[in-house]
C-alpha cells in the first residue's frame, strides 16, 4: 500500500492533512479562521492551493497545475440581438404563408 502525501493547512500550520481530504478540511478551517481567510486567496488553477493574496500572482505564474491552454485567450463569438427592422422583416415573412398545410408538402391526401 502506497503512502498518501500529507499537506499543510494554510489556515493553521499545525494541521497536517492527507491530500485526499485537503479540500474538505480547507472549507471547514476557513470558516473557523475568518481573520486569516480574509488575507488568503485560492489559485485559479487549483482550488486547493490557498496562498496569501500578496503572493497569488507569483503562485499562479508558477503553479504546477497551470497549462498552456490556460494562457490562450478565449475567442468567443460576439452574440448580438437582431435589430427591430430585422424582427419586422421576419414577422412579415411569416405572414406570407396563409395555407396551414404549407409544412406538409409531401402529405398524401
Amino acid at each position: 500500500m502506497e503512502l498518501e502525501s500529507i499537506e499543510l493547512c494554510p489556515y493553521d500550520p499545525n494541521h497536517r492533512i492527507p491530500a485526499s481530504r485537503l479540500q474538505y478540511h480547507l472549507a471547514s478551517c476557513k470558516k473557523k479562521n475568518p481573520k486569516i481567510a480574509k488575507k488568503m486567496a485560492n489559485c485559479k488553477y487549483n482550488a486547493c492551493h490557498v496562498v496569501p493574496i500578496k503572493r497569488l500572482k507569483e503562485h499562479e505564474a508558477n503553479c504546477i497545475n497551470r497549462t498552456a491552454v490556460d494562457d490562450e485567450p478565449l475567442n468567443l463569438q460576439k452574440i448580438t440581438q437582431p435589430s427591430f427592422e430585422e424582427n419586422e422583416n421576419l414577422c412579415s415573412a411569416g405572414s406570407q404563408f396563409t395555407d396551414p398545410d404549407v409544412w406538409n408538402v409531401g402529405k398524401q391526401g
